[in-house]
């Protein structure tokens, strides 16, 4: 992974012989990046959450190496379901702030305007929604676990696994 050049600067930038700065961005980068990472689950303050876990301090601020290197990590990783249900996971973590952050203002609303109706409709949608995302995240994972290459082995980043013939599909 390191002759990858946005791994490489990384690497290369840190002159410390442990490399522990360059070990701590590379997790940042696979927690923020993985699209398994555990660390889904914080939603829009994941960033946060793995700046604190990893750097122990929750304003880090990923510099411009870092974000290449995490756009590339990301890139790895891309098909089709994983951009659709990495648009519909963004989609539905704004429906979630903006939940989060409705109020009823008495300043700006009559009581009598405000119709909890539409909130409650529109929370259902946000639970079938939810129930479809975890069918695509599903998908998705099944695709990573049927990519499998005799013997047991994987496929590397840098292999595509629409030429690799010698793949065999779980069954």
């Amino acid at each position: 992974m390191l002759w990858i050049p946005e791994f490489k600067s990384l690497w290369e930038r840190d002159k410390s012989k442990t490399k522990a700065k360059a070990t701590k961005e590379f997790a940042y980068i696979y927690f923020v990046a993985d699209y398994q990472s555990e660390y889904n689950i914080y939603g829009f303050e994941k960033n946060r959450a793995v700046a604190e876990e990893v750097f122990g301090n929750v304003e880090y601020k990923p510099d411009e190496s870092i974000l290449a290197a995490i756009v590339k990590y990301e890139s790895f990783q891309e098909t089709l379901s994983m951009q659709y249900l990495k648009s519909v996971r963004a989609t539905v973590h704004s429906l979630m702030k903006f939940y989060e952050e409705l109020r009823f203002r008495s300043e700006t609303q009559n009581a009598m305007d405000y119709d909890p109706s539409k909130v409650t409709k529109a929370m259902k949608d946000v639970e079938d929604t939810i129930e479809k995302i975890e069918k695509w995240e599903k998908k998705v994972r099944s695709e990573e676990e049927d990519m499998s290459i005799r013997g047991g082995g994987q496929l590397s980043l840098f292999e595509d696994a629409n030429s690799a013939t010698w793949l065999n599909k779980k069954k």
